[in-house]
C-alpha cells in the first residue's frame, strides 16, 4: 500500500511526454518505487543544495533525474524530469509559495537586477553594454510574456523594469489590452515567501495544489494518470476552480461564469468530491443536466476521473431531468407516451377552437410556435395550475406582453390542448416534470439525495427547480448550481429567490477563459457585448467582460459561398490542409449548424469517408471517439473541439431565420435568443474558428465584429 501522497506539476507532465519510450518506462518504475519509499537507496536520493528547502532528486537512469519536493511528513511534489545537469539547473529556480491559501510552484530567475539609472533613464539603461534584468516580471518566462501579447521587440525593454511606475514608460509601445493586462499583474504582485512545511501540507490537503499542481487522491488515480487514461485538461484545475470544488457551503451555491471558464469541469469535480462523502453514508449525489448529450459525456469523464470500479462513482447518478422523471413515474405505475405529431395536431385544433370563441383578438395572426412556447415556458414551465395564477404571472423573458383577455384566450388554448392529449393517452415532454412534481408534492415517497450538482442551470424551468428542491433536503452543500445566463437558449423569467433557493453570499463568478484563444473569445464576446439577459437574478444582467485568454491564435475567418455544397467542399479542403500542416486528427474537428436542414444530410455526402464523419448522439463515444463530429448549436452546449466550422451563418434564412409574425418586444427577444445561440456555437472552438454562409449575406449578428474580430474572405 502506498505510503506517500503524490502531487504532479504540469511541468513534470510536459517533461514526461517528451521522453523516449525507454526512458519513460524507467521513469514510471522510479515513480512507482517513490510511492512506497522515496528515500530508498536504490533510487539514489540527493538533496539539492542552493535550492528551495526540501528539494531532492532521484535517479531515473545514468542520464536522467526526477526532481521532487518533500513536504513533511509524507507528501511528495513531482516537479520535473530532465538530463542530470539541466535538471539540477532548473531545480534551483523552483520555489513554493502560499498565495491566497493556495500553493503555487514559482519559477524564479536569479538575476541580481539593478534599478534604472536616473541619469540615462530607461533607454540609457537598456543601451548600456551590460544589460541587467529587472525584478518587475522576474517570475515570468519570456514565452509567457510573449503569449500575453508583448511584441518581440518590446520584450527586452520590458525585462529591465524594476518598479511598477517604470511600466508607464513603455505604455506607448504596447497594445492597450496588453498594457492593461501587464499593469494588472504588477499591481497585484505579491511576495513569494518560503512557506513552512506545516502550512504547505495543510494547503495541499485542502486545495490540491496551485495553478500547475495536481494532488492525487490515491496512488491508483496517480497510476491511471501516468498511463494516459485521463484527459490532460481534467488533471489541472486552477486555484479559483479548485477552491470551489472543495469548499463547504452553508446552503445552495451558484457558480456563474463566462464561456470556457471551466464551469462543467468544476461541476464534475464537485460531484466527485461530494460523492466521496455521500458514499461513506450510503447515499447518492444527483448530477442533473437539461440537454441529453451531456449526461453520457459527464459520466464518461467521471469514470475517467474516478476509475471504473471506484465506490464514489456509484454514488453519482448522472441523468437529464426528463430521464429522472420518466424513471420515477415508471416505478410508480405511470408510463407516459409522447407523440409530437399528434401533439402538434392537438395544438392546432385547440387554437382553432379558441379563435372561434375570441374572434376579434389580434392574437390569431401569430404562428402556432408562439402558443406552444407560451404553454411550455409560461404555463407548464412555471407550474401554473389555474387561470388566476396565469393572469397574475410575471411573464418576464417571453418578450411580448399579453392583456387579461389575451391571457384568457391563451389559457383556453392550453386547456383544450391538454384535454385532447389526455383523451388520446398522450403527453408532451413537459408533462414528465409536472406529473413527477405533482406526485412528490402530494406526499408520494421519493428518493432523497445527499446533494445535487446541476449543470446548465440557465436552461431549467422553475418547475424543474421546484422538483430538485424536493429531492435534496436543505442543508450544507445541498445544491451546487452551475450556469451562464448568456448561454441561455430557453426562456426563463424567474429568479431563484422566488423558489426559496437563497444563494446570497454563496454566488461566485468565474471570469477567466481557459478554452478559447484570445482571438476567438474577442470575436464571440464582441458579438454579444452590450446585450442584457436574464440570469435568474431579480434584474437583467449585462454581459460579463471576460478575462481574456493568454492563448493566442489565428483570427476567426468568415467565408461566403454560392451554395451549401460549396461550403462543405471548402470545409473538406481546410480539414485536410490543417491535418497535414498541424497534425490534427479527424476527431479534433466539428461542424456546427443552427438547423438540421440542409447540413445534417449534406455533411455525410460531401465529406470524405476517411474522416469517419459522426453525428453526435446520446452515446459518449460519438463525442470522445474517432471521427469528425457534427451537430446542432443546441446539442453542442457544454462540449468543445479544437477546430470548429460554424456553417450556414446566413442572414434571414438560417442565422437568424426571419419570422415576419414577430413584432417589437417579441422580435427583440427572439433575435437576442438567436444571437446567444451563435455565441454558444462560436465559443465551442478551442484553437481555430471558421464561419461560412451561402445563398445570402452573413448573419447581421456579425456586423459588429467583421472589421475587428473576423477575417472576411471569398470562398
Amino acid at each position: 500500500m502506498s505510503q506517500y501522497h503524490m502531487t504532479m506539476s504540469r511541468e513534470f507532465w510536459d517533461d514526461r511526454k517528451n521522453l523516449s519510450h525507454a526512458v519513460l518506462q524507467r521513469l514510471d518504475r522510479t515513480v512507482d518505487k517513490m510511492l512506497d519509499d522515496p528515500w530508498s537507496t536504490n533510487l539514489h536520493p540527493e538533496k539539492i543544495h542552493h535550492a528551495d528547502a526540501g528539494m531532492y532528486s532521484c535517479r531515473v537512469d545514468k542520464g536522467y533525474r526526477v526532481i521532487w519536493k518533500h513536504i513533511k511528513p509524507n507528501d511528495i511534489v513531482l516537479c520535473l524530469v530532465d538530463n542530470h545537469d539541466e535538471a539540477y539547473r532548473r531545480a534551483k529556480r523552483k520555489q513554493f509559495a502560499l498565495s491566497d491559501g493556495v500553493i503555487q510552484m514559482a519559477d524564479i530567475v536569479d538575476v541580481g537586477a539593478k534599478p534604472v539609472e536616473a541619469d540615462g533613464g530607461l533607454w540609457g539603461f537598456w543601451n548600456r553594454k551590460k544589460k541587467d534584468v529587472g525584478l518587475l516580471f522576474v517570475g515570468y518566462k519570456d514565452q509567457e510574456l510573449l503569449e500575453m501579447g508583448v511584441p518581440d521587440d518590446v520584450l527586452p525593454r520590458l525585462r529591465v523594469l524594476d518598479d511598477v511606475n517604470d511600466i508607464e514608460k513603455i505604455e506607448r509601445l504596447l497594445p492597450e489590452d496588453v498594457y492593461n493586462r501587464l499593469l494588472g499583474i504588477v499591481l497585484d504582485i505579491v511576495e513569494r515567501p518560503t512557506v513552512p512545511d506545516a502550512e504547505l501540507r495543510q494547503s495541499l490537503e485542502r486545495y490540491q495544489g496551485g495553478d500547475d499542481l495536481y494532488r492525487f487522491v490515491d496512488s491508483e488515480e496517480f497510476k491511471r494518470a501516468l498511463e494516459g487514461s485521463l484527459e490532460e485538461w481534467m488533471l489541472f484545475l486552477a486555484p479559483p476552480q479548485r477552491a470551489l470544488v472543495n469548499r463547504d457551503f452553508n446552503g445552495p451555491a451558484r457558480i456563474k461564469g463566462v464561456a470556457g471558464s471551466g464551469k462543467t469541469v468544476v461541476a464534475i469535480h464537485r460531484a466527485r468530491h461530494l460523492a466521496r462523502q455521500a458514499a461513506a453514508a450510503d447515499r447518492k449525489v444527483l448530477f442533473l443536466t437539461y440537454g441529453n448529450r451531456l449526461p453520457p459525456v459527464v459520466s464518461h469523464l467521471l469514470k475517467q476521473l474516478a476509475g471504473d470500479q471506484a465506490p464514489k462513482l456509484n454514488a453519482v447518478e448522472c441523468v437529464t431531468i426528463h430521464q429522472w422523471c420518466s424513471r420515477y413515474l415508471w416505478r410508480n405505475g405511470q408510463q407516459l407516451h409522447v407523440d409530437m405529431q399528434a401533439a402538434n395536431r392537438a395544438l392546432n385544433d385547440a387554437i382553432e377552437r379558441a379563435r372561434l370563441q375570441y374572434p376579434k383578438l389580434k392574437l390569431w395572426n401569430r404562428q402556432p410556435r408562439f402558443f406552444s412556447d407560451e404553454i411550455r415556458y409560461s404555463i407548464k414551465g412555471r407550474g401554473i395550475a389555474s387561470l388566476d395564477e396565469y393572469l397574475a404571472l410575471d411573464r418576464s423573458g417571453r418578450g411580448t406582453p399579453l392583456n387579461a383577455l389575451q391571457r384568457r384566450a391563451v389559457f383556453d388554448v392550453y386547456l383544450a390542448y391538454q384535454a385532447m392529449l389526455d383523451e388520446q393517452g398522450l403527453c408532451d415532454f413537459d408533462d414528465f416534470i409536472l406529473r413527477a412534481l405533482d406526485l412528490i408534492e402530494s406526499g408520494h415517497p421519493h428518493p432523497r439525495y445527499a446533494a445535487a450538482v446541476v449543470d446548465e442551470l440557465q436552461d431549467l424551468s422553475a418547475a424543474v427547480l421546484r422538483l430538485i428542491r424536493h429531492l435534496v433536503p436543505p442543508g450544507r452543500n445541498d445544491l451546487f448550481l452551475v450556469g451562464d445566463g448568456l448561454q441561455r437558449i430557453y426562456p426563463g423569467g424567474y429568479a431563484l429567490s422566488q423558489l426559496g433557493i437563497d444563494i446570497v453570499g454563496r454566488s461566485t463568478v468565474l471570469r477567466k477563459n481557459y478554452r478559447n484563444t484570445q482571438e476567438i473569445l474577442r470575436a464571440a464576446h464582441g458579438m454579444v457585448e452590450g446585450v442584457a439577459f436574464d440570469d435568474l437574478d431579480e434584474d437583467e444582467s449585462p454581459v460579463m467582460e471576460p478575462e481574456y485568454s493568454v492563448r493566442r491564435g489565428d483570427a476567426p475567418e468568415l467565408r461566403k459561398f454560392n451554395i451549401p455544397a460549396a461550403e462543405l467542399h471548402w470545409v473538406q479542403e481546410t480539414v485536410e490542409r490543417l491535418r497535414a500542416a498541424h497534425g490534427y486528427q479527424a476527431r479534433d474537428f466539428a461542424i456546427l449548424y443552427r438547423w438540421h436542414s440542409p447540413y445534417a444530410d449534406l455533411i455525410p455526402q460531401y465529406l470524405d469517408a476517411n474522416l469517419h464523419v459522426v453525428a453526435i448522439s446520446k452515446q459518449a463515444d460519438s463525442y470522445f471517439g474517432p471521427g469528425l463530429k457534427h451537430t446542432t448549436f443546441h446539442s453542442a452546449k457544454g462540449l468543445e473541439f479544437k477546430v470548429v466550422f460554424v456553417v450556414g451563418v446566413t442572414d434571414g434564412t438560417l442565422v437568424p431565420r426571419d419570422d415576419w409574425s414577430l413584432k417589437d418586444e417579441e422580435l427583440t427577444h427572439y433575435l437576442a435568443l438567436e444571437r446567444r445561440l451563435l455565441y454558444v456555437a462560436m465559443t465551442r472552438a478551442r484553437d481555430r474558428l471558421f464561419l461560412t454562409c451561402s445563398r445570402g449575406q452573413p448573419s447581421r449578428f456579425l456586423e459588429g465584429v467583421l472589421e475587428t474580430g473576423l477575417v472576411r474572405t471569398m470562398g
